[in-house]
């Protein structure tokens, strides 16, 4: 069922939408369809959050929900959800065992591995070409596993799906406090000269909302994470202070304050406190094509295009 709305102030510019589970029309002074509208006025619109999580599939099916609720409590419409991968050859089983732990959720997800780099093949690679998974942490455990990894063939099995692949030096924490900082700027300059996505790292530190630049790497966006025509209707809603409207709209700190309205494709999610708990509601997202939308990608596939086998043409996919 299709729903009119007008008065929809986002980025500081009212619109009209045509909505159902999608945005299907997007305009600022078009003309609706014939129907019962309704108006946005004095509420500021955000798209749904993405947040970055790690193990859920662990958690008590109790745990589960209450987690649950404090992410549609903050505004989450989609989660970025981590597996531990423990070999290729369990990658399969894993993999099954972490949708069926979310097969529940009243929110969209979509699944990315952790996995030890000593285990990091260029198997494990293509397996996540096949099933779509767009994001890859690779934990370097010691400083010797960090020196003698070779990426060269991991990379090159990383073309054309192009999953994210962000080192995790967890051996940092054995450093000295003020070596850490110091350390850990090093080594993600050379993990980006080697070919990783050196430059998400400080996302899984934080561990909050995905930036639009990782939104976009991963392949979330466009579907998730802005409001354009095609897009899911995932939306925030925000009360309007009073005063100019566009000037509240650039000083809006929406991430850190919990939304009035929350829906997911259209569906309510919340309302102020009270939370519509639609269990299995949630769709496991699977993403075609990462990074499609970033500025440079086609230049980058017609270089690779060009010499696939040559590592100096690879070695400038992160650049």
């Amino acid at each position: 069922m299709k729903h009119l709305f007008e008065n929809v102030s986002i980025n500081g510019t009212n619109y009209k939408l045509v909505t159902d589970s999608k945005i299907t029309y997007k305009t600022t002074d078009g003309r609706l369809e014939k129907g019962i509208s309704c108006s946005f006025d004095q509420l500021l619109m955000k798209p749904g959050k993405i947040l970055f999580v790690e193990g859920l599939g662990s958690k008590s099916e109790d745990d589960f929900f209450e987690e649950m609720k404090q992410f549609i409590m903050r505004g989450a419409t989609t989660i970025l959800t981590i597996m531990t991968l423990h070999h290729e050859r369990t990658f399969e089983q894993e993999l099954n065992e972490s949708i069926c732990s979310l097969t529940k959720s009243p929110i969209d997800y979509v699944i990315g591995i952790r996995m030890d780099a000593s285990n990091l093949t260029p198997e494990v690679i293509r397996k996540c070409a096949r099933y779509h998974i767009p994001f890859v942490i690779a934990e370097f455990k010691t400083e010797e596993s960090w020196n003698d990894i070779v990426l060269e063939w991991i990379i090159q099995a990383n073309f054309p799906y192009r999953s994210v692949i962000i080192p995790d030096f967890s051996f940092l924490r054995t450093f000295p406090k003020d070596k850490v900082d110091q350390e850990r700027l090093r080594l993600l300059c050379e993990a980006q000269l080697k070919g990783l996505d050196a430059s998400f790292y400080q996302n899984i530190i934080n561990k909050k909302e995905l930036s639009p630049e990782l939104m976009k790497r991963t392949g979330l966006y466009p579907m998730k994470g802005c409001l354009a025509s095609g897009s899911d209707f995932d939306y925030n809603l925000y009360k309007q202070n009073s005063g100019n409207q566009v000037e509240e709209e650039q000083n809006l700190d929406y991430d850190g304050r919990d939304p009035i309205i929350s829906g997911l494709r259209g569906e309510l999610l919340k309302v102020n406190d009270n939370i519509m708990m639609k269990v299995g509601y949630g769709k496991h997202l699977n993403i075609h094509k990462p990074s499609f939308f970033t500025a440079d990608h086609r230049n980058k596939i017609r270089s690779v295009r060009r010499s696939f086998g040559a590592w100096s043409v690879l070695n400038k996919l992160s650049r």
